[in-house]
């Protein structure tokens, strides 16, 4: 057999199409590649600390480079699918891939600001494409019966291996070989995904995609990207006029025009951007709806957690980004345990268990102060993991349950785009409940530590006589008054006392942010679970 046909772009022959193991073969593609395109921005969080130091930035812009690589690859979902209509989904998966891997190398590369964050969102632009055509191309792989198997597998390890993955890979890189290795360490995984990509891949059927939808891609821009600069921006520390500053009004007014304009162009576009009459399917409504909320909490375990470790723990990356492999590990092993349930059991059943652990690990944070364990931080991760875990890919099977093979890519998208919306502004969202409750927090110690209480008198006793004693500082020579005090002991003390309350001030700031999610979590699995009754209701009735 001749090599051009062997290796014909369209229907390669190096294996058999028919042959049993090729749908396995290429889910691993897809896996793999999802893995380094997830893991790309787990580790940027992990390491953004030593990038603002290398790159002399503010923490404001630091949280940028974060940000915008999780909205640009939201962003680029639909335009990506339409494009793979056109050309087909195994080329613009390749190209993404292309785009994806070299921008990320050149952003280690650089020591500027701005050259890294133009590669960063040119890498983010190949994970866009990479993320709506793998899913899709697993979806065209394998038969009915084993559809939902193979998505929740791929969601499962791609997500739990690439959020345990790059954690650990943004703290070890960063303290061993220095931050840079965060962006070079996938450089050496293209050759692999690239190759099997072209010899394993089936190219789907090329349609036309009909004109371009301009006006749609103007308005679906506006609306995100209005709100992914408002959420971070109007409680900002430089923000001084908060919700009626000119930034937090204008975005606004952006983002309703934006919205109403997205929906009301998109019922009358020949060809929309995004195909919205979907919606009128109702698991597909409510299966996005809760794959947005998860991924919100999803998103945000790992930057908060990040926070704590690094700067209220004081811990090194390395031993913050191990303390957070048993979440990845989780979300892996209770994901593919629901895709060998799945068959058994049903989608909305493990994602009803997926959505109700996941509430109760929100509410559950409520238990995590500074003085918590390792053991307390290492199982309330494993058991959010064990949500979320339960709950993606159930929720994604559950809303593409009842598409027509027809709009199957356009379904795609939108579960892709809610996912990666959860993701880019689940860490914002967070910032900003945190923005209103860690004044409250910190006020409520600061009530509490007053001069003329016995309590903080004791407290400041016993830290001086341990400073005295430990580190050498100038014990107390006589009493002291509340007009001040002259001792360093007694200086060292308060200070600790006011950092440690600062930090638990944060903690709790956490918490409640994560509370709120939780609420958010238990009113849609009372939908989802209110409709499910009904539809088995109707069934026993219909039997």
């Amino acid at each position: 057999m001749a090599l051009k046909h062997l290796l014909n772009w369209d229907k390669p022959r190096v294996v058999n199409p028919s042959n049993p193991c090729v749908p396995w073969i290429v889910l691993a593609v897809m896996i793999l590649s999802t893995i380094c395109a997830i893991a790309s921005g787990f580790a940027g969080i992990v390491a953004d600390a030593s990038i603002q130091g290398a790159l002399v930035i503010g923490s404001q812009k630091n949280l940028w480079l974060t940000i915008l690589y999780f909205f640009m690859t939201a962003f680029m979902v639909p335009i990506a699918d339409k494009c793979s209509i056109r050309f087909g989904y195994k080329t613009v998966f390749f190209v993404g891939l292309i785009v994806f891997f070299i921008p990320n190398f050149i952003a280690g590369l650089t020591g500027n600001y701005w050259v890294m964050l133009i590669f960063r969102c040119l890498s983010a632009v190949g994970a866009g494409a990479i993320f709506p055509a793998s899913l899709t191309l697993v979806d065209h792989v394998f038969t009915k019966e084993k559809k939902t198997v193979a998505i929740a597998i791929y969601v499962a390890l791609a997500f739990g291996v690439g959020t345990g993955g790059g954690t650990f890979l943004g703290g070890y890189l960063t303290d061993f070989f220095g931050w840079r290795w965060i962006y070079f360490i996938f450089l050496f995984f293209a050759p692999v995904v690239l190759i099997l990509n072209w010899i394993f891949v089936q190219e789907t059927e090329r349609r036309s995609a009909g004109p371009f939808d301009f006006w749609g891609t103007v308005f679906y821009a506006g609306a995100v990207g209005s709100l992914v600069t408002w959420i971070p921006n109007v409680k900002a520390p430089w923000n001084t006029e908060g919700f009626t500053s000119t930034l937090a009004i204008s975005t606004t007014v952006i983002f309703f025009i934006s919205l109403i304009g997205l929906i009301w162009w998109e019922k009358r576009a020949k060809s929309p951007l995004l195909n919205l009459s979907l919606f009128r399917i109702r698991p597909f409504l409510l299966g996005n709806t809760a794959i947005f909320v998860v991924a919100v909490t999803f998103f945000s375990m790992t930057m908060s957690l990040t926070s704590v470790f690094e700067e209220g723990l004081l811990y090194s990356k390395y031993r913050a980004a191990l303390l957070q492999v048993p979440f990845g590990v989780s979300i892996g092993i209770f994901g593919a345990m629901s895709g060998l349930l799945s068959p058994k059991i049903g989608v909305r059943i493990l994602a009803m268990i997926g959505m109700v652990i996941t509430a109760i690990s929100c509410f559950t944070m409520h238990s995590i102060t500074i003085q918590s364990s390792h053991g307390s931080f290492i199982w309330l991760q494993v058991f959010h993991g064990a949500g979320i875990g339960f709950a993606l890919g159930p929720l994604t099977a559950l809303a593409l349950k009842r598409i027509q093979p027809e709009n199957i890519g356009q379904a795609v998208v939108i579960v892709t785009l809610f996912r990666q919306l959860g993701g880019s502004l689940g860490p914002t969202i967070m910032q900003f409940i945190q923005y209103f409750r860690y004044p409250f927090h910190l006020l409520r110690f600061g009530e509490q530590m007053q001069l003329n209480s016995p309590a903080l008198e004791n407290h400041l006793e016993e830290s001086r006589i341990f400073l005295v004693e430990n580190a050498g500082s100038i014990p107390s020579v006589g009493a002291y008054g509340q007009e001040g005090f002259t001792e360093a002991a007694t200086f060292r003390s308060f200070d600790q006392l006011r950092e440690y309350a600062s930090i638990q001030a944060q903690i709790l700031s956490i918490n409640d942010a994560f509370w709120l999610l939780g609420w958010a979590v238990v009113v849609i699995s009372i939908v989802i679970g209110f409709f499910m009754i009904r539809a088995r209701i109707k069934e026993g009735r219909i039997s």
